[in-house]
C-alpha cells in the first residue's frame, strides 16, 4: 500500500505553473534566501517581514521548521526550485499514509490499519496538498507524527523513569517541529493533551513538563533564529490583524459545519462511513471514542474560526479514514466487499481528485472552488 501510495504522489507531482503572487511564493522566497546566504539570513528575514505591510497577508517566518525542512532540500538537490518544494510535499504526503497506518494499527489492529491506509492513499486532499509548494502536507505529517509519539508513550508507561523521560523525547521533537510548520498548531495542541489525558487519566510533573516543552522550544529557536525576542510577540500581532482582510473574509467564512461540507465533497464515502461511526458511539470501543472526541474537537475548534478552509484541517483527514476504517471492519465481515468499497472508494476519490485539482486546477480547497469545479453550483 505505501508503494502504491508513493508512485502515485510521484507521477502527479508534475505541476509546472506554481502559484508565485500568493503562499508558494512567499515560502519560494523564504527558501530561497536561506540557500543561496545560509541561516543567517533569517534575522534579515525577519526584519523584512515586519517592516513590509504587504507581506502581513501571507505566511510569516514563524514557520521556521517549513522554511528551514525546503532549504535543507534545496541544499540537498543542489538548486532552489519550485519543484524542491512540492517534492517535500510529496514525501510529507507518503508519511502521512504510513503514519495513518501506523497510528490505526496502535489504536486498533493490522486490518483496521491497512484499510485505513488504503483509504488515505486515494484522498483527494492529500494527493493535491502534497503536489503543492505549501506547508500544509508537511504540517498534517508532523500532526501524525506528534499523535503516533504520544501513542508510544502512553503505551509504555510502565517502564522504569529513566526509559519513560527517554520515550518523551519524540513527543518533544516533533511537538515542537509541528510548531514550526504552522503556528496554527496551537488550537490543535490543547485537544492533544486532552486525547492524552483520556489514555492515562493521570497527570504529574513529567506531563506538566512535556506538554510545555514544545511550545517554549518553539519560541527559543524562533528567537534564536530572529536574533530578537520582540519580533515573535510583533509578528503574532501582524498576522492575527489579517484575519479578516478581504480574501478571508469573502471566501472562508460561513457556518461552523462549513468544513464538514467540505470534506463530505471531496471524500464522500469515507465521510459518510465515518459519520455512520458516530451513530454505534454507544457499542464503540475506548479507542473509538478517544478518536471521535480528538475529531469532534478538530472541527468543532476549527468550525468556529471565522476563517475556515478545509486544509487547515488537513490532520483530520487521515484521522477520518482511520474511523471510516474501524467503522468497516465492525459493520462488515467478508473481505470481498470490504476490497470492493476500497476499490469503489478509490475510483470515486481519484475521480474527484481529477475533476477538481488536475482539470478544475482548483489551487486554495475552498468551498466555492469544490462546489463549483464539481459543478453543485450555477456555472
Amino acid at each position: 500500500m505505501l508503494a502504491f501510495s508513493a508512485a502515485i504522489r510521484l507521477y502527479f507531482n508534475n505541476i509546472v505553473q506554481f502559484m508565485t503572487e500568493a503562499d508558494e511564493g512567499t515560502y519560494f522566497d523564504y527558501a530561497q534566501r536561506l540557500w543561496s546566504g545560509g541561516i543567517g539570513q533569517y534575522a534579515d528575514l525577519v526584519r523584512t517581514y515586519i517592516g513590509d505591510r504587504d507581506m502581513w497577508l501571507f505566511p510569516s517566518p514563524l514557520r521556521w521548521s517549513w522554511i528551514g525542512t525546503t532549504a535543507i532540500a534545496s541544499s540537498i538537490a543542489g538548486e532552489c526550485t519550485y519543484r524542491v518544494l512540492a517534492t517535500v510535499s510529496m514525501l510529507a504526503g507518503i508519511a502521512t499514509v504510513a503514519l495513518t497506518w501506523h497510528i490505526a494499527r496502535e489504536l486498533f489492529d493490522d486490518r483496521i490499519a491497512l484499510i485505513a491506509a488504503a483509504f488515505a492513499a486515494t484522498s483527494p486532499l492529500q494527493l493535491a496538498l502534497g503536489r503543492r509548494a505549501l506547508a500544509d502536507e508537511f504540517f498534517g505529517a508532523l500532526v501524525l507524527a506528534t499523535i503516533a509519539s504520544l501513542l508510544w508513550y502512553t503505551d509504555k508507561l510502565r517502564a522504569c523513569r529513566v526509559r519513560q523521560a527517554l520515550q518523551l523525547v519524540p513527543w518533544v521533537v516533533f511537538a515542537t517541529l509541528t510548531f514550526g510548520a504552522k503556528e496554527q498548531f496551537l488550537l490543535v495542541y490543547p485537544l492533544l493533551l486532552g486525547f492524552w489525558w483520556l489514555r492515562t487519566r493521570t497527570i504529574d510533573l513529567r506531563t506538566l513538563i512535556a506538554w510545555a516543552l514544545p511550545g517554549l522550544l518553539y519560541f527559543a529557536i524562533f528567537c534564536a533564529l530572529a536574533h530578537d525576542v520582540r519580533a515573535f510577540f510583533t509578528i503574532a500581532h501582524l498576522t492575527t490583524s489579517t484575519i479578516g482582510a478581504e480574501y478571508p473574509e469573502q471566501y472562508q467564512n460561513g457556518a461552523p459545519h462549513r468544513l464538514l461540507i467540505d470534506l463530505i465533497a471531496l471524500a464522500p464515502v469515507v465521510m459518510l462511513l465515518a459519520i455512520a461511526a458516530i451513530g454505534r458511539l454507544r457499542n464503540a470501543t475506548k479507542n473509538e471514542r478517544h478518536l471521535l472526541a480528538l475529531l469532534a474537537g478538530i472541527f468543532v475548534v476549527h468550525g468556529l474560526l471565522s476563517s475556515k478552509n478545509v486544509r487547515y484541517i488537513i490532520e483530520a483527514d487521515a484521522l477520518v479514514r482511520i474511523v471510516a476504517a474501524s467503522f468497516v471492519v465492525s459493520e462488515i465481515r467478508s473481505n470481498r466487499w470490504i476490497t470492493a468499497l476500497i476499490a469503489i472508494n478509490a475510483a470515486i476519490e481519484l475521480a474527484i481528485f481529477n475533476v477538481v485539482f488536475l482539470a478544475g486546477a482548483v489551487y486554495d480547497p475552498v468551498t466555492s472552488e469544490l462546489l463549483r469545479t464539481l459543478k453543485m453550483l450555477p456555472h
